[in-house]
């Protein structure tokens, strides 16, 4: 197996929780400085003590471990906008100034088109000769029948807003998923707000990228088979229908259709098989390797796991042409320990997260399965190894995919023993297909075969997604529990390094702990809560009782609604009842009057705790508060925005505290 370089590991960690530490815990930027000031002089004394000191004291270590955990905060908080002067968000005055943007990455569109966008430039409004550059990335959101396209400049007004964060409990979180891409604000435009520049001529990498995928799409290929050609060679990901992405999803084959490390990996096989006449060159042939893997790396967008396993793997070719016994784990440790320097919020990635747990449990336990049985013969050798690469990847990423997507496919060996083999067919044909797609060339035969494998392995997979007996779904782990079952893998792996008693005493230890925290969420879940929740043209109460949900709403649920299966997940709840909506509750000791589109409020008999506005009802609110005088009042997003603020100001003169589940989200108690 190698040496295993534990020093690299240890460093990594430590930059990790200097990460770690200022997101969980915000730690000011200023006492960051401060702290590295007073350790920077210490690290460097005990550096130059050590050189002239025969044994090593630990002072140096400690200060070394120090000196990376505040480098770890450090980088972290110089991603925040606020602490980057030239950030475009800290020099925009008004609304009135100007935006120059560069399109960089297409989205997959929803009601609108959607880019993220490199701000160049800002312009000031009060004097348009003021223009100065700056930095940062923006999401854009434009009509669906805008001709715009990646590459283009334009230059738009500095209309800028915080992306909308998760306003109902345990709803995806859209602010903090483009938090962790490096994009923090947000403009919508119309068409007429855009004035497009007359554009340089693209980057030859933009060119060649259109060039790529304008020649799949000249050819015959099916809406569906075009859509997962697309994201296996170039991982645009963008074409792939809802319901196709769930299939994949459901029978464990989602990471295909993401380019990563498996992707490179045969890439570099590729490579070292049509470079062997170039055997006794061996720097001429690490050169084109390492050329072609990040050629690939371009094509595909430099996705962060494609990034990380081009990284990775160049470091595996280096190893191979110098002919020196390569540990996976150093290449795991080292490609992770530079990305994480490179850009800290990679380690916030799902992909990112997902990649590294399957590549590092790859390293950890295929070696150990090797040595329980290696079969002899070439054709059993061969899906052994499919289905230990499959097992060990699937043993690292278990507990994130409970911890992100809820589900495990139990059909998932079949899924990749069938797949595997198929998938470097599938990137040799594809690659080949494009080549000569580019020279004009477009063989028939070549592509009417790869259309009927891309064509079946969909119906394999749809197929195998249709098994619903063999996924089990509804899964919720805290974040607690997922640590804590990373700790039943880690002593497993010890239990296999090492058969000893402690061992298996760890591993016993291990899983009690791990379920013990699943006791515990279980417990905390079995409360008594009240939401009202934000559903735009909809009033939502929920009454959480332990495992039952009681919806009170006046519009039957539908395909809208789907962040109430987020929360069913969530809080383990068995049993949901819907019910109709009506004017007076008493839930958790508290009453609660809803005044609806009708506009009755005046109940003398009835004295409410809470008031909540429904469906923009035309009152006097003033009198309200006088005949009712409720302890708060609530609107939801089922009223008309200029009623919210009218209602806003009448409270704030009453002297009654207002909540509005559009800007503060859902109200609990």
């Amino acid at each position: 197996m190698g040496f295993i370089n534990t020093k690299i590991l240890k460093f990594s960690i430590a930059f990790l929780c200097g990460i770690l530490a200022v997101h969980f815990f915000e730690i000011p930027l200023v006492l960051i400085f401060i702290s590295s000031g007073i350790i920077f002089p210490i690290f460097i004394f005990f550096f130059f003590r050590a050189h002239i000191q025969l044994y090593q004291q630990a002072y140096f270590g400690i200060s070394c471990y120090l000196i990376l955990f505040l480098l770890g905060s450090i980088s972290y908080e110089l991603k925040s906008p606020e602490n980057r002067s030239q950030y475009f968000s800290n020099l925009v005055q008004s609304n009135e100034d100007f935006l120059q943007l560069k399109l960089t990455e297409v989205l997959k569109p929803n009601f609108q088109k959607r880019f993220i966008a490199e701000v160049h430039r800002v312009t000031l409004s009060q004097d348009s000769t003021k223009s100065m550059p700056t930095s940062g990335k923006i999401l854009v959101g434009i009509p669906l029948k805008s001709n715009l396209e990646v590459g283009q400049k334009i230059t738009v007004p500095a209309q800028i807003t915080n992306i909308s964060p998760a306003l109902n409990p345990h709803q995806f979180n859209y602010a903090e998923y483009m938090k962790f891409q490096g994009v923090f604000y947000q403009i919508q435009l119309s068409e007429h707000q855009i004035l497009i520049h007359q554009n340089p001529a693209p980057p030859l990498r933009t060119k060649l990228r259109v060039s790529l995928l304008q020649a799949l799409q000249d050819t015959s290929f099916k809406k569906d088979e075009l859509a997962v050609i697309k994201a296996l060679i170039l991982g645009e990901r963008n074409d792939i229908s809802d319901e196709l992405y769930q299939s994949y999803a459901a029978a464990g084959a989602i990471h295909i259709l993401a380019v990563s490390g498996l992707h490179v990996g045969i890439i570099l096989l590729l490579i070292n098989f049509l470079l062997k006449p170039l055997q006794q060159s061996k720097w001429l042939k690490l050169t084109i390797t390492v050329i072609g893997i990040w050629s690939f790396a371009v094509l595909t967008g430099f996705s962060a796991s494609v990034v990380r396993a081009s990284l990775m793997f160049s470091f595996v070719a280096f190893g191979l042409q110098i002919n020196r016994k390569i540990n996976l784990l150093n290449t795991v440790f080292s490609a992770f320990f530079i990305l994480i320097i490179i850009n800290p919020l990679y380690i916030f990635q799902v992909g990112f997260q997902l990649s590294f747990a399957a590549v590092f449990s790859i390293a950890l336990f295929l070696p150990k399965f090797h040595k329980l049985w290696y079969p002899k013969q070439r054709i059993v050798r061969f899906f052994y190894q499919i289905i230990m690469v499959s097992l060990c990847a699937q043993i690292g990423v278990l507990p994130l995919s409970l911890f992100y997507f809820h589900q495990f496919p139990g059909l998932f060996l079949l899924t990749n023993i069938v797949i595997l083999p198929v998938l470097g067919v599938l990137l040799v044909s594809g690659i080949s297909i494009l080549i000569l797609g580019i020279l004009g060339i477009h063989p028939e035969i070549l592509i009417d075969f790869y259309s009927l494998l891309v064509e079946k392995l969909n119906e394999f997979i749809k197929w195998v997604a249709s098994q619903e007996n063999f996924i089990i779904n509804d899964i919720h782990l805290s974040a607690f529990s997922v640590l804590f079952l990373f700790g039943v893998i880690i002593s497993l792996f010890f239990l296999l390094q090492q058969k000893q008693k402690k061992h298996v005493f760890l591993v016993l230890t291990a899983i009690i702990v791990f379920q013990i925290s699943l006791l515990t969420d279980q417990y905390q879940h079995a409360s008594h809560e009240i939401f009202i929740l934000n559903k735009s043209r909809n009033s939502i109460i929920a009454e959480k009782k332990g495992r039952r949900l009681n919806l009170y709403s006046n519009h039957p649920k539908d395909s809208s609604w789907s962040y109430i299966d987020d929360f069913k997940i969530a809080e383990k709840i068995s049993n949901i009842r819907f019910k109709e909506l009506d004017n007076f509750y008493e839930l958790k000791n508290k009453r609660i009057l809803v005044i609806d589109s009708t506009g009755l409020f005046n109940f003398p008999e009835f004295k409410p705790d809470i008031v909540l506005l429904s469906n923009s009802p035309k009152i006097n609110l003033e009198r309200a508060i006088k005949i009712l005088k409720p302890g708060i009042i609530i609107a939801d997003a089922s009223n008309y925005p200029h009623f919210i603020k009218l209602w806003k100001q009448t409270c704030i003169h009453k002297k009654v505290p207002f909540y509005q589940t559009g800007k503060k989200g859902a109200f609990n108690y």
